[in-house]
């Protein structure tokens, strides 16, 4: 389950950095140190690249494309230092907060639910986005639903008016447990009953954004995304692997409301309890502009399983925003689940924290 939210309505002023004298040396301190990040990153790809050159070609495959996902990323953050040193006129800073939980059986008979309370800080400066995110998670029951406490960075897949955070449910990166085979699950944790709570696993993603397309509505984004283990894996709150993730949106973000829909390509590490297999996932939905400071929208999601042979994860959810003023606002969320490996039901409420625009 995805802590849906998203700007409605992205148009903001740009203005013009004045830079006086100081701190144009400032900037050319902060742009070598830039320089000197990108080439770091160059030297290190290309030496990984060197290595991968020695494995069968399908471990080379997977090996490029992970390399190309953590290009994406480092590049990235390059694109972000670059422009928070010369455009700080439209850099702003998102924060959010709230509770999850979500509850399903996963095809067991023994009921497993999950208590999600996630922390998302996201920097924006013009067209670049950097999001964090970590939740702290108490999950009780026997299936393991470490890797459905995740959450999406995508901008129309969490619509509505502000950003997303971090849940559990089906989710874009996630999954659900059980007894049966054919269920995406983890026998080690699923085999015994428990009660746990800790940090679940962290988040980074990094996002381009394309708006307002030839004066229009429309809108593409693209984003990367890399999963760190910072949960027990042993406790079930981890998935005990650094998984990464290339994403893209495309959207219309009109007065009235908007649609979108959003593709992409999840990359897994080898976890010690089984072995995890890549795939795809994909999300639609829209959300309706019911007032200046309300929003109410709906979305599907859909993934492939994390395990070969699994059943793939899928669900419903909906959602209400209210803008309470110009820093802040609140949403409620609910969805259900449309698959044996998504829980049964989900429900949230999120706070969301937005500063002005500096200038």
């Amino acid at each position: 389950m995805k802590i849906v939210a998203r700007t409605g309505g992205k148009t903001a002023e740009r203005t013009a950095a004045r830079i006086d004298v100081k701190t144009g040396a400032r900037a050319g301190a902060r742009t070598a140190t830039t320089t000197a990040v990108a080439r770091a990153t160059v030297i290190a790809i290309d030496r990984t690249m060197k290595t991968a050159r020695g494995t069968d070609s399908e471990a080379t495959g997977k090996i490029a494309t992970m390399i190309a996902c953590k290009s994406l990323l480092a590049g990235a953050v390059v694109a972000v230092l670059a422009q928070c040193n010369i455009a700080h006129a439209d850099t702003r800073l998102q924060a959010s907060s709230g509770v999850q939980y979500s509850d399903g059986k996963y095809g067991d008979t023994t009921s497993t639910s999950a208590l999600v309370v996630p922390f998302s800080v996201r920097v924006t400066s013009g067209a670049w986005s950097i999001r964090a995110s970590v939740p702290y998670v108490t999950v009780d029951g026997p299936a393991d639903v470490s890797e459905i406490i995740d959450d999406s960075s995508g901008r129309g897949s969490s619509s509505g008016s502000g950003s997303s955070g971090s849940g559990s449910g089906s989710g874009s990166s996630g999954r659900g447990g059980g007894d049966d085979d054919d269920d995406d699950v983890i026998p080690a944790v699923a085999a015994r009953e428990r009660s746990v709570s800790g940090i679940g696993d962290a988040s980074i993603a990094l996002t381009y954004s394309l708006d307002a397309i030839g004066d229009s509505p429309l809108y593409v984004d693209f984003t990367g995304r890399v999963r760190v283990p910072t949960g027990d894996e042993d406790d079930g709150l981890g998935v005990g692997a650094t998984d990464y993730a290339a994403l893209s949106e495309v959207g219309w973000d009109g007065d009235a409301g908007g649609v979108f829909a959003s593709a992409g390509r999840r990359f897994l590490g080898d976890a010690d309890a089984f072995q995890r297999v890549d795939g795809w996932q994909a999300s639609a939905g829209g959300w309706i502009n019911i007032s200046d400071s309300a929003v109410v929208g709906a979305y599907y999601d859909w993934r492939n399983s994390s395990v070969r042979g699994g059943e793939d994860p899928s669900s419903m959810e909906a959602y209400v925003s209210w803008r309470l003023n110009d820093a802040w606002k609140i949403e409620v969320n609910g969805g259900v689940g449309l698959s044996d490996a998504s829980a049964d039901y989900t429900a949230g409420l999120t706070l969301i924290w937005r500063s002005s625009t500096k200038r």
